[in-house]
């Protein structure tokens, strides 16, 4: 359960542009919050004209200069970096011990279970990812493909012993002998 208020806590002072737990978190007039640095380079990048940015998550227009630190979504980063989860309860949840969201895609290229917000860093960026499902469905299917193929290998087996063992009892009852 606690682990559980921890993820929504978690979703709540991550920055929507990095990803990341919110640094010097910075909010906007529209209520968003994003780190200093991520909503400074937006600034740069999104100035609509008089002075103006817009907000990158809903889209209505701030000014810059009015934007101010939030100390109370500081405080709440900072206590949530304080608190860690237990590798058990992690475990038993399948959360990722970065994000603490549920493990749902594996990354081909790291081969790892990875939740989707480590899908968005830059870690795995451009890295190609599958749902677990679809992972786990061909996986089953790879094993079925090599598992009749042993059965099949097995049988033509079973049949040269077979078809041996009638050669030696023919030359049994007929005198010879291997």
């Amino acid at each position: 359960m606690a682990s559980g208020i921890l993820v929504n806590v978690k979703e709540e002072v991550t920055c929507p542009i990095c990803l990341e737990l919110l640094t010097k978190p910075m909010s906007l007039d529209c209520g968003h919050t994003f780190c200093q640095a991520c909503i400074t380079t937006n600034n740069r990048g999104s100035m609509i004209g008089q002075g103006k940015s817009s907000c990158p998550v809903c889209r209505s227009t701030y000014q810059p200069e009015n934007m101010r630190p939030n100390r109370h979504v500081a405080n709440i980063v900072e206590a949530f970096r304080k608190v860690k989860l237990s590798p058990q309860e992690v475990q038993k949840t399948d959360l990722c011990v970065r994000h603490g969201e549920k493990l749902v895609l594996f990354c081909h290229e790291d081969k790892k279970i990875i939740c989707w917000l480590c899908e968005r860093s830059r870690e795995h960026r451009g890295h190609h990812t599958f749902l677990m499902e679809e992972i786990a469905q061909m996986k089953k299917e790879k094993l079925q493909a090599s598992l009749d193929r042993l059965k099949a290998q097995q049988r033509k087996a079973e049949k040269l012993n077979d078809d041996l063992e009638e050669e030696r009892t023919s030359r049994k009852v007929g005198g010879d002998s291997f």
